[in-house]
């Protein structure tokens, strides 16, 4: 066992005593020798909590404290904790995974190696709330280790404050990137905690802020206010099945089936003669709204034209 895996089990051996005699202690409060040995050994875990952490450096091991501080009640259900903990992680490797591969994507997928390099390994538990020590290897070379600008994004999502940072943060990540930091809040919101989250990178430097509930029940807010909007345009080939002038109102079927539904656009001349069943080439407009909160994404369409079918004609 190498010396930085025999102080990190030390450490956890540690603070599961120190849980051990504080729990005997709340049931036999007058207990003596329970007061001293907890004394005694709450001195030995912070002595090997600030050896471990001497040694990641050495070993290149990044440390992240997880403390969820509760402002409704002092409970920690187990459901709670365990959603809070891996929205936490899958918020993390989804920005990991965006910054690596610079890809923005729109649903909460990462690749496997992502998770790899991101995945978060249970150190220990300490006394306060309920912390826990998470830690990853940094693979650090010269200049920085492999997550130091994942870390940094994931405070910058942590920071947001309107509807526009929401689309920046989309924009520059991913809307996936959006979800994941909704569900994390979400969860934080309904377990009732705000939450302390903070680094101590492999190179010394240290980033974290507490997260306070009421910023987390302002993020959830924002983001299920908050859509993106698209909109392209494409011609397809199929039969004009229904249409009325009166409500602006089309029903266009392409030869596969594919079926589209909406409105004339306000351009479209509704006086020129259409037969109902004919083979056309249409051009429509598709506008594509995306909810972040729920990653829905709802389509509306709008005929532009509406061109007799001739020989070859294009379709998509």
């Amino acid at each position: 066992m190498s010396d930085y895996a025999y102080v990190a089990d030390q450490a956890r051996r540690a603070f599961s005593s120190v849980a051990r005699l504080e729990s005997a202690l709340r049931q036999h409060p007058d207990r003596v020798d329970l007061q001293i040995n907890l004394a005694a050994e709450k001195k030995r875990a912070r002595k090997a909590d600030a050896h471990m952490r001497q040694l990641a450096e050495y070993n290149q091991i990044e440390i992240c404290d997880y403390k969820l501080l509760p402002e409704i009640k002092d409970a920690f259900p187990i459901s709670i904790i365990s959603r809070s903990l891996l929205n936490y992680q899958g918020l993390f490797t989804q920005i990991h995974d965006s910054v690596k591969n610079g890809v923005q994507k729109a649903k909460s997928t990462f690749g496997a190696q992502a998770l790899s390099e991101s995945e978060l390994e249970f150190g220990y538990s300490y006394e306060g709330s309920l912390g826990v020590v998470l830690m990853t290897r940094a693979d650090r070379n010269f200049f920085e280790g492999k997550l130091d600008k994942s870390i940094e994004a994931l405070y910058q999502t942590m920071n947001i404050d309107d509807q526009h940072d929401v689309r920046d943060v989309a924009r520059a990540l991913g809307g996936s990137v959006i979800k994941r930091l909704h569900d994390w809040s979400a969860a934080n919101v309904a377990g009732g905690y705000s939450a302390d989250v903070r680094w101590k990178l492999s190179s010394g430097r240290l980033l974290g802020q507490v997260v306070p509930r009421r910023k987390m029940v302002d993020i959830v807010e924002i983001i299920e206010r908050t859509s993106d909007q698209k909109s392209d345009t494409f011609e397809t080939i199929g039969m004009l099945a229904g249409g009325d002038v009166i409500s602006s109102r089309f029903h266009f079927v392409e030869s596969n089936g594919e079926s589209y539904k909406g409105n004339l656009d306000q351009n479209f001349d509704k006086y020129r003669t259409l037969k109902l069943g004919e083979m056309y080439v249409a051009i429509i407009k598709r506008t594509s709204k995306e909810f972040y909160a729920t990653q829905r994404v709802e389509n509306t369409y709008d005929l532009l034209d509406l061109k007799p079918v001739t020989t070859n004609p294009s379709a998509s």
